[in-house]
């Protein structure tokens, strides 16, 4: 008791250390910020000059598009229609009918020239043409003639038709590529101009990560703050509950030893630091901390026991906070708070 007592719990590290860290998350984040605000003012205007340049190159690469869209169908729009002209005049049932025609008649001429040969050769032998074997010999050729002419005929119509369905193929596909052939210069113009909007955004996105980065400081420094005071408080609050706990033991103490004082005494007990309720005082020390004088007392009363600590109207002068006084009159000390602990001799 007296220069032995307990002192209060210095939280003055923490609390400097919370503060620190809270300015610290501050300082860098206003940092972040400032250096963010800095980039994002120069580097706007070197973003407008890309992206005007790049929405010029669009438009530019949108005009040779067009420019040579314009250029095709001149040129090759004639042809193109000369070429369908064809296609259909060709692609026709009189046409492939007289394209077998021609096909069959040059069949039968050169089966003619054949037949001719083979005379000439049964002449030459001997052969009667009127015998029964020159009679064999001209129907077989004459079946000959009629499959050449028939198969000529078929073919040449075939023919015609795959030709004219390429031919329509090939005009289909020129009208095609007459409205394709610029699609490479639209594309570049397009692509060109989402490039500008990219980079005409840039600027602000750099700026809005930045700032978040910035803004993730600044809370992190407040959470710090936040937690560490939140651990002091705790801390604080175990101190005096614990205090209030040990209070509670030594008089609760009294209150049950020799059982001659009884529950009717608690009262008392509670504001036990009142000098009207003690006798036999006397004076043993002071305490360092609080300057407060210490004495040896027994309570009026009571068993005969004897206790160290402090008077509540002394206390009261220097630390009127930590003395309340109790509905019945008696005033009653923190010693928890003060610091103190009341002890048995």
């Amino acid at each position: 008791m007296g220069g032995k007592s307990q002192p209060a719990p210095d939280y003055s590290a923490m609390t400097a250390a919370t503060e620190k860290g809270i300015a610290t998350a501050e300082r860098l984040g206003n940092r972040q910020m400032d250096f963010a605000q800095r980039q994002y003012e120069e580097m706007k205007p070197l973003a407008e000059r890309v992206y005007t340049q790049q929405m010029a190159a669009q438009e530019q690469q949108m005009k040779q598009a067009q420019d040579y869209y314009d250029y095709q169908l001149r040129t090759f729009r004639p042809m193109e229609t000369g070429l369908v002209a064809q296609v259909q005049n060709y692609n026709t049932e009189g046409n492939r009918a007289q394209i077998a025609a021609q096909a069959a008649a040059d069949a039968a001429n050169a089966f003619q020239t054949a037949q001719g040969v083979s005379n000439r050769e049964m002449a030459r032998r001997g052969l009667n043409p009127s015998s029964g074997a020159g009679l064999m010999l001209r129907n077989q050729n004459a079946i000959n003639l009629a499959s050449m002419t028939a198969g000529a005929a078929t073919n040449a119509r075939r023919q015609a038709e795959g030709i004219g369905f390429a031919r329509s193929m090939d005009v289909t596909g020129l009208g095609r590529n007459l409205a394709g052939a610029s699609t490479g210069a639209y594309s570049a113009a397009t692509a060109a101009g989402s490039t500008g909007l990219t980079s005409a955004m840039a600027p602000g996105d750099q700026f809005s990560r930045s700032f978040g980065q910035g803004a993730g400081y600044s809370l992190a420094g407040a959470q710090m703050g936040i937690t560490g005071q939140g651990n002091i408080l705790n801390s604080q609050t175990s101190a005096f509950n614990a205090g209030l706990n040990a209070q509670g033991e030594m008089i609760g103490g009294l209150v049950g030893a020799g059982g001659k004082l009884g529950a009717a005494a608690l009262p008392f007990m509670m504001g036990g630091s009142d000098r009207r309720l003690k006798e036999n005082i006397k004076v043993v020390g002071r305490d360092e901390r609080t300057k407060l004088p210490l004495y040896e007392f027994e309570y009026r009363n009571g068993t005969g026991r004897r206790f160290i600590g402090v008077m509540a109207d002394e206390v009261e002068k220097k630390f009127p906070r930590m003395v309340v006084t109790r509905p019945d009159g008696y005033k009653a000390v923190n010693y928890a708070g003060l610091g103190i602990r009341m002890l048995e001799v």
